[in-house]
C-alpha cells in the first residue's frame, strides 16, 4: 500500500508526453506529423506512389463502414472522407513529384489547419448510455435509432422526457427490451405501466404484441418489453422433461413473449386461477400437476366437484393396471370425500405445527424443511366455486369451503398448500379471503376486461388485446406486474405419459401425517377407484366391486369408505353408515301399499326408516327427547338457521354460559362444531341444527341411552 502511494506522489510532477488527442489542435498536429513521417518514410525507401494510392482508398472505405455503423450524421461522414482524400492525395503525390519542395510542404500546413477548423463537423452525435458494472456502454447503430423514435413516443403519449439507454434484442427475435431511465419531477414507473396499451397503439404492433412494464437496476429505471411477432397464437408442448425435481424450485406454467418460462414458486405461495368456461384453467392445473408431481419432497390431491374431468387422465394408468400407484396420491370427485380431503389436509397442518418444532430448531430454520421424508401437499381444487361460493347453503360444501380456507391461513410453513380455480375472482364465487391470500394469480382468457380487474386491481393497464385467445392468459406472482403468458398445452396422451413419470418418482406422505389422517387415508384408493372407474361394461365386475373396495367405516361418520358408484346423484350420506340399520318395512302386495317417496337432498340416499308404507298400522310412540334437545330444536325453529353460537343458544335457553349448555348437550351426544363459523357478523363456535336432528332420531329409535334424569 505504502509503495503504491509513493509511486503515485512521484508521477504526479512528471510530464504527460503521452500522444492521447485533447482536442482539435492536438489531433490536427498528430496527424500532420503522422502523415509526414509516412511521406519521408517512403522517400527514403523510394516506394511506389500507387501504395499511396491503395492506402487512401482503403481508409475511405473504411470511414464509410465505420461512419454508418455508428450512425454519424452525414456532416461527420463528409469531414472524415475529406480527410482521408486529402491526406491520401498529398501523400501520393509526394511519393511521385518529390519531397523536399516549398509547395509540398506548404500544401501540408493549409491541409491540416483546414482539418483543424472544420474539425466540430466530424464530432459524432452524443449516445446515450447504460451505467453498469462494467462501465458505459453504448447504444449503436439501428438500435440507437430505435431508442430515439421510443424517447419521442413516450414524450407524446405520457408527456414524459425518459431516457433510453439500452435496446436488447430477444433471443427469439420476436421483440427486445428497452431500458429506461425516467426523469425526475415526480415521474414513476405507474405512469407508463397505465399507458402500456397506449404506447403498443401508437408502435402500432401487431394483434397479440404489445408492451410490458418491468422495474429497471434501481426506482428511477424501468424496463419496457416491446414484442413485435405475436408467439402466443401457437400451442405450446408441455416440455417432456420428466427429471425430478423440488417444490423449492419454480413450477413452469408456459411461455411469455420471449420463450422464457412463466414460472411460479410454490412452496409457500397458494395459488388462483380464473377464467371463462373452455379458457384452458384445466390445462394449467394439468401443467400445475405435472410439475409439483415431480417434485419428490411434494404430494398431490385433487379435487374436482365437476365430474372428476381433471382427474381421469392422471388415474388412468392406474386404474388400467399399468402403474402399481396413481399420480395423484389422492383424489375426489364428490363433495364428502372432498370435505375428507380438506379436514385430513387440516389435521395434518395443526398436527405439523407441534410435531416438526424439533426439526425446525436442528435446520435453524423458521420455516418447516420439506423432503421426501416429510412432503408438502398441495391440494388442487378445479372449479372452486362449486366448493368456495359463500352462497352455498349445503352443509357438506360449507364445511368443505371453510376447511380450504382455514387451511390456506394456516398452512404454510406446515406445507400444506391449497390452489384453486374458478369461473370469476368475484365474491359470489370465490370468497375474498382466498383471492386475498393468493400471491400467485392466474388470468386466463376472458371477453370482459373487468374480469382481469376483478382478479389483478383495477388501473393495471391490462388489455384483452394481448390475449390471442384461449390458452392464454396473465399471470402475476408476488408484486410484479401480470405479465401474458401461454400455457403448455397437455394432451389426454401426454398426461398419461406424465402419469408414469410421477409415479415413479412422488414421495409417500410422512408416517406421522399418515397416523394423523388414519382410516380415511389409508382406504383412499379403493374409493377412489370405485368412484373413477366405468362399471357400466362388465356385468361380472360389478357383482366383485362392492366386495373387494368396501372397507368398514370408522369412528369419524364422513370419513366411511363405501361403495359409491359413478352417479353422483345416487351416492350416500356417508354420515348416516355408522347408524343402526331400520327395521325393514313390511312387505307390500299391491300398489296401495306402495310408500310415497320423499326428494332425498343432493348426496344422500334414502334411508330405510324413512320409508313408510301408506296402508301400514301407526308405529309405536318413540322415546321422549330430553328438554334441553327439545327446547333447542325449538330455538332453531323460531330463529331459522342451520347454526347458531354458543352464546347465542345459550341465553336463549337460559342456562349460564355455554359451558353449562355443552355439559347438557353432551349428555345426548351433541357437541359444537369443529369450525368457527360467522353470525351476526361475529366469528365464533356453535351448534348445528343438522346435529341436533340427528341426535333426536336416536334417541327416538333407542340408539341412544339417555340417563333418566335428563329425559
Amino acid at each position: 500500500m505504502a509503495t503504491t502511494k509513493t509511486t503515485a506522489r512521484k508521477s504526479e510532477g512528471r510530464a504527460d508526453w503521452s500522444l492521447t488527442s485533447r482536442g482539435p489542435v492536438m489531433a490536427t498536429a498528430q496527424g500532420a506529423l503522422g502523415l509526414a513521417a509516412v511521406a519521408i518514410a517512403g522517400d527514403l525507401f523510394s516506394i511506389s506512389p500507387l501504395w499511396g494510392g491503395a492506402a487512401t482508398a482503403a481508409g475511405a472505405i473504411a470511414t464509410v463502414v465505420r461512419s454508418a455503423h455508428l450512425a454519424h450524421p452525414p456532416a461527420g461522414l463528409l469531414y472524415r472522407l475529406g480527410c482521408w482524400l486529402g491526406a491520401g492525395s498529398w501523400l501520393t503525390c509526394t511519393l511521385a513529384a518529390g519531397l523536399w519542395s516549398q509547395t509540398a510542404w506548404a500544401a501540408l500546413g493549409i491541409g491540416a489547419v483546414t482539418s483543424g477548423i472544420l474539425a466540430p463537423l466530424g464530432r459524432a452525435k452524443p449516445r446515450t448510455s447504460r451505467t453498469g458494472s462494467t462501465g458505459r456502454s453504448l447504444v449503436l447503430g439501428r438500435t440507437a435509432k430505435v431508442g430515439e423514435e421510443w424517447e419521442r413516443r413516450i414524450q407524446r403519449v405520457c408527456r414524459m422526457r425518459a431516457q433510453v439507454t439500452d435496446v436488447v434484442a430477444w433471443p427469439t427475435k420476436c421483440g427486445y427490451d428497452l431500458h429506461i431511465d425516467l426523469p425526475g419531477a415526480g415521474s414513476t414507473r405507474a405512469q407508463l405501466a397505465t399507458a402500456a396499451d397506449a404506447l403498443a397503439t401508437d408502435a402500432r404492433l401487431p394483434q397479440g404484441c404489445g408492451v410490458e412494464v418491468a422495474p429497471g437496476a434501481h426506482r428511477g429505471a424501468v424496463v419496457l418489453r416491446v414484442a413485435t411477432v405475436n408467439r402466443l397464437e401457437q400451442d405450446i408442448d408441455y416440455p417432456a422433461d420428466y427429471r425430478p425435481r423440488s417444490i423449492l424450485e419454480p413450477i413452469s406454467l408456459g411461455e411469455y413473449r420471449d420463450s422464457s418460462p412463466a414460472e411460479v414458486l410454490l412452496r409457500e405461495a397458494s395459488a388462483l386461477i380464473t377464467g371463462q368456461k373452455g379458457s384452458g384453467k384445466t390445462t394449467t392445473l394439468h401443467a400445475l400437476t405435472a410439475g409439483i408431481g415431480l417434485c419428490t419432497d411434494a404430494l398431490v390431491w385433487h379435487i374436482d366437484l365437476n365430474g372428476g374431468g381433471m382427474s381421469q387422465a392422471w388415474l388412468h394408468p392406474w386404474l388400467e393396471g399399468d402403474s402399481w400407484r396413481p399420480a395423484v396420491d389422492w383424489a375426489a370427485a364428490t363433495p364428502e370425500e372432498a370435505l375428507t380431503i380438506a379436514e385430513t389436509a387440516l389435521a395434518i397442518a395443526k398436527d405439523r405445527k407441534k410435531s416438526t418444532r424439533a426439526l425446525k430448531v436442528k435446520a435453524n430454520a423458521s420455516l418447516m424443511p420439506v423432503s421426501s421424508d416429510l412432503p408438502e401437499i398441495v391440494i388442487l381444487v378445479d372449479e372452486g366455486a362449486e366448493a368456495l361460493a359463500p352462497a352455498n347453503r349445503d352443509p357438506v360444501l360449507r364445511g368443505l369451503r371453510e376447511a380450504l380456507e382455514e387451511l390456506q391461513r394456516i398452512g404454510r410453513n406446515e406445507a400444506c398448500n391449497v390452489i384453486v380455480s374458478s369461473l370469476r375472482a368475484t365474491q359470489d364465487m370465490i370468497s375474498p379471503n382466498v383471492k386475498k391470500q393468493s400471491g400467485v394469480r392466474v388470468g386466463m382468457y376472458v371477453q370482459d376486461e373487468e374480469e382481469l380487474s376483478f382478479l389483478f386491481g383495477w388501473n393495471r393497464g391490462l388489455s384483452l388485446a394481448d390475449l390471442p385467445g384461449v390458452g392464454c392468459g396473465f399471470i402475476q406472482a408476488g408484486q410484479g406486474a401480470p405479465r401474458p403468458f401461454r400455457s403448455y398445452f397437455m394432451r389426454p396422451g401426454d398426461v398419461v405419459d406424465a402419469a408414469h413419470a410421477v409415479a415413479r418418482i412422488r414421495p409417500e406422505l410422512d408416517p406421522a401425517a399418515r397416523e394423523v389422517a388414519g382410516r380415511a387415508y389409508e382406504t383412499r384408493y379403493e374409493r377412489m377407484r370405485t368412484a373413477f372407474t366405468d362399471l357400466d361394461g362388465d356385468d361380472e365386475r360389478q357383482e366383485e366391486l362392492p366386495a373387494r373396495y368396501t372397507a368398514p367405516a370408522p369412528s369419524r361418520p364422513h370419513l366411511a369408505a363405501v361403495s359409491c358408484g359413478t352417479d353422483a346423484a345416487a351416492w350416500p350420506d356417508l354420515r348416516d353408515l355408522t347408524r343402526k340399520p331400520a327395521t325393514p318395512a313390511p312387505a307390500m302386495t299391491s300398489a296401495a301399499d306402495w310408500p310415497d317417496l320423499p326428494q332425498p337432498r343432493r348426496g344422500e340416499m334414502l334411508q330405510a326408516e324413512q320409508i313408510r308404507p301408506i296402508a301400514a298400522a301407526p308405529a309405536a310412540p318413540g322415546r321422549p327427547l330430553p328438554e334441553v334437545l327439545a327446547r333447542a330444536l325449538e330455538a332453531f325453529a323460531a330463529a331459522r338457521d342451520d347454526r347458531m353460537h354458543s352464546e347465542t343458544l345459550a341465553a336463549r335457553l337460559g342456562y349460564n354460559g355455554p359451558t353449562e349448555l355443552a355439559e347438557a348437550l353432551s349428555v345426548c351426544g351433541v357437541t359444537t362444531l369443529p369450525n368457527a363459523f360467522e353470525r351476526a357478523g361475529s366469528r365464533r363456535r356453535g351448534y348445528s341444527r343438522e346435529d341436533l336432528e340427528a341426535a333426536a332420531e336416536r334417541i327416538r329409535r333407542g340408539g341412544q341411552d339417555i340417563p333418566a334424569s335428563t329425559a
